[in-house]
């Protein structure tokens, strides 16, 4: 997801992550768009804008459901997205009367926006425990070095002598402050799509809000005002991504700058070698670290190219989502494996004198 080169095996894990590409992944994703379909099909049923006889026949047809995926990529490449392709394989073996009970009233954004909503949460349960795990190396490394004597340095000049636990402490806090805030985003985001056609929420005739309640219920999640065209929820994941990345890449970029020859105030176990220079010890994870947080800044920058929607949809915004959210929450992956496998290497913090 992030690049072609770097998902090569020539870069190893560095800026990979398996759990968060396998949410990703053609099965998952659209697992999800199918979960979205089910739970439209009871909600049509339940709230009587279809017969249930031909809402139960469409149901057993979507639980027996298997995507051909070599033809939902060829329906993409004609449609711009696979839902169009998805739908059509659902309804194939159906007859013509039970086809209404699949998707009628929905739309493709409906589908993929819920389905992004679904892996987005799948993932940053993930980083849940990811930061715990951070936040317990940061707190042991603080019980073995806090009082270790370092320099404070301000715009890369020494300033003032101040510890080791003063400068983990540093760390830790806006690390901690992450980790609350990813309880609170999880939440938050956690809202169905259901506006269909043009983003009025106005099929079925007459229990629209009755359906959107039902397929949020079932999907674990709420209804909130349409959100076709106000993609602030996307935003708000980024930000959150980008605030995690660049909490840990001020942690690499702090460990690189300590490990420097003449500095020497963080030893470091397993750090990289050069191919030219054997003396050299180099900080790899840090430098790892600083380059996924400009990265997924960057791409947040560009993330923020969605909130501009013509009209009732936007093709061109819409797809910038799916190009740079999935890249961001592997490459914010990445970082928290980096930064944990980083803070195990260390063996030592304190001034070189101190021991």
């Amino acid at each position: 997801m992030s690049n072609a080169l770097t998902r090569t095996q020539l870069w190893g894990t560095l800026f990979q992550d398996e759990d968060v590409a396998a949410e990703f992944s053609a099965d998952r994703f659209c697992a999800r768009m199918v979960q979205f379909e089910t739970a439209w099909t009871r909600a049509l049923r339940d709230a009587g804008a279809v017969p249930s006889d031909i809402a139960d026949e469409a149901l057993a047809a979507i639980a027996r459901f298997e995507p051909d995926f070599a033809a939902l990529a060829r329906g993409s490449d004609v449609d711009g997205l696979p839902v169009p392709a998805l739908v059509r394989q659902m309804k194939a073996a159906l007859p013509e009367e039970a086809r209404a009970a699949i998707h009628a009233g929905a739309t493709s954004q409906d589908v993929i926006d819920t389905a992004m909503i679904l892996t987005v949460r799948a993932v940053l349960a993930i980083f849940k425990s990811r930061c715990d795990a951070i936040l317990r190396r940061l707190e042991d490394l603080d019980a073995r070095f806090a009082d270790n004597p370092i320099s404070g340095r301000t715009r890369m000049q020494l300033a003032l002598p101040i510890t080791a636990g003063d400068r983990i402490e540093d760390w830790r806090t806006p690390m901690r402050a992450r980790r609350e805030r990813l309880d609170l985003l999880i939440d938050e985001i956690g809202v169905v799509q259901v506006g269909g056609a043009v983003g009025l929420r106005d099929a079925p005739a007459g229990c629209a809000e009755t359906v959107a309640a039902s397929v949020a219920r079932a999907l674990g999640l709420r209804v909130s005002p349409v959100w076709h065209t106000d993609r602030a929820v996307m935003l708000e994941i980024g930000h959150w991504l980008t605030a995690l990345c660049g909490t840990l890449g001020k942690i690499g970029q702090d460990i690189a700058l300590m490990a420097q020859q003449g500095i020497d105030e963080v030893r470091l176990d397993r750090a990289g070698g050069s191919s030219a220079m054997p003396h050299k010890q180099n900080p790899v994870r840090s430098e790892v670290l600083v380059a996924l947080a400009r990265v997924v800044g960057g791409h947040q920058g560009i993330l923020a190219q969605s909130m501009i929607h013509e009209q009732e949809r936007s093709g061109a915004a819409w797809a910038v989502e799916w190009m740079t959210l999935p890249a961001m929450l592997e490459l914010s992956g990445a970082a928290l494996d980096n930064a944990d496998r980083l803070l195990r290497q260390i063996r030592h913090i304190g001034a070189k004198d101190a021991g």
